[in-house]
Formats: C-alpha cells, structure tokens, sequence
C-alpha cells in the first residue's frame, strides 16, 4: 500500500488479492465501501481529526448517506488508489468526494459521502465548526456525479428476515456500516450478479441497529434494474437505500 497527503487532497493505493474478490473475480462493493471509510479515516487522521482526536472529546465521525457511482470495478491482481478530498462543510455537516482509478490513472468511479460529528454517550450531532481549519484544506476539485438522493417510500415487495450478530457488531458496539450493505446486497442471488453489476448505489443510514436485532430486509423490485430499499428493525427503517444495475 501507498499513500500520498497534500492536507486538501489525499491518497491511498491498494493492491486487489484473490482472496478479496467476489465470485465475478473483481472489487466487492463492499469491499470498496470499506476502503473509501478506511480513506477517510487516513485523511482525518493526518489533519488530527481522526479517531484518536476526536475520542478524547468523546465524540466521532459518522457517516449519514453516501452515493457511489462506478463505470467498472477493479479485477484481480490489479492496483487502485483511491483519492479524498472536501468539498464543503458546516455547522453540522462535511461533504467529502472519492475517486477511485485504476493502474493507469483512468477513472473508475466517483463517490459522494456525507459526514457529521456525533457525542458518543448521547448520539447527538455535534458542531463541527470548531474544526475551522478545515475551511482552508477544502479542494477545488469536480466531483461529476449527484449528490446522494433522498430515498423516500420503498414499497416491500420482497422481503427477507435477519438477525444482527457478532460479525455485525463493530467497536462501537452497533451494526457497522458495512454489514448493512451486504445484508442489503445480499437479497439477489448469485445468478444476478453474474449477468449484472451495480452503477450506482446511495444510502441514507438513519438509526443504529444493534446485536441480536431482527430486521426485515424490504426490496422493490418492480424495476428490477432500479430498485429502492431498505432496512427495518422494530417497524422503523435504519436504512434506506436505491441500487442501480447495469448488464454486464
């Protein structure tokens, strides 16, 4: 792995093991979820905003609704970077950009994610103004794709049950982040994924979940490329989430 700081504009090269791949021998979305937060960490950390910073003061970054949209995904054996950078922030908010590109520079997709700083005992939003500095490191850089989209009602046209246990769990002691996207991708069968891949993907996370929760995964699936989601626990979503497919 490599990486490179400019404070406004950060990057991290990886290298895809077989291990990693899915069954189509590429990038897993989740995987690359993974790495734009593991990116973003990187990135607060060297501004010392990270986790360490911010634990003292009781507080975190939490991540409130993303949207990635890819062209292709990273195959097998192959290098990628993925690059960060701000482009705005307030009271409550930090909206920060992602690239992901391959060996030869060119673009694999773009990614839009939405931040804010919560108190760890109560949940509650923080203001984040203190972290003025910031203002001077944000980047003058495009992002080409739309801001993540507000998924509304998602009629539950398929659904399926799932309980969160120990491999959910994170250190905070709620359903990581991740998981919920593979519960979430989990409810096409492997068939699917082997004709289709996802173009875009937005999630909005609006409640924790816990372990030993069960949750109903909900699907409308009446535009079978084009399809909101979400998930519910105690008749309330936690997430809502829309997947666009593409044929391979």
């Amino acid at each position: 792995m490599q990486q490179s700081v400019d404070n406004s504009l950060f990057s991290r090269t990886y290298y895809l093991t077989p291990g990693e791949c899915s069954a189509e021998q590429e990038m897993p979305f989740a995987l690359l979820v993974n790495r734009l937060i593991e990116v973003a960490t990187l990135h607060a950390d060297s501004w010392g905003v990270g986790y360490r910073r911010l634990s003292r003061d009781n507080q975190a970054w939490v991540l409130s609704r993303m949207a990635v949209e890819m062209t292709a995904f990273p195959r097998v054996g192959a290098n990628y970077t993925v690059r960060t950078w701000i482009e705005s922030y307030n009271r409550h908010f930090s909206e920060r950009n992602f690239e992901i590109v391959d060996d030869e520079g060119a673009t694999l997709g773009y990614a839009r994610t939405i931040w804010s700083v919560i108190d760890s005992t109560t949940r509650q939003s923080c203001d984040i103004a203190a972290l003025g500095f910031i203002k001077s490191n944000i980047a003058d850089r495009h992002c080409p794709i739309a801001s993540p989209e507000r998924v509304r009602n998602v009629e539950h046209r398929r659904t399926a049950e799932y309980t969160f246990l120990y491999t959910d769990i994170d250190f905070n002691r709620h359903v990581n982040t991740v998981r919920y996207i593979c519960a979430l991708l989990n409810a096409w069968q492997l068939d699917w994924y082997e004709h289709h891949r996802i173009s875009r993907f937005d999630i909005a996370f609006v409640k924790e979940a816990y372990f030993g929760q069960k949750a109903t995964i909900a699907v409308d699936d009446a535009d079978p490329l084009c399809c909101p989601a979400e998930i519910v626990v105690d008749s309330e979503p936690v997430c809502k989430a829309k997947i666009i497919f593409k044929q391979r």
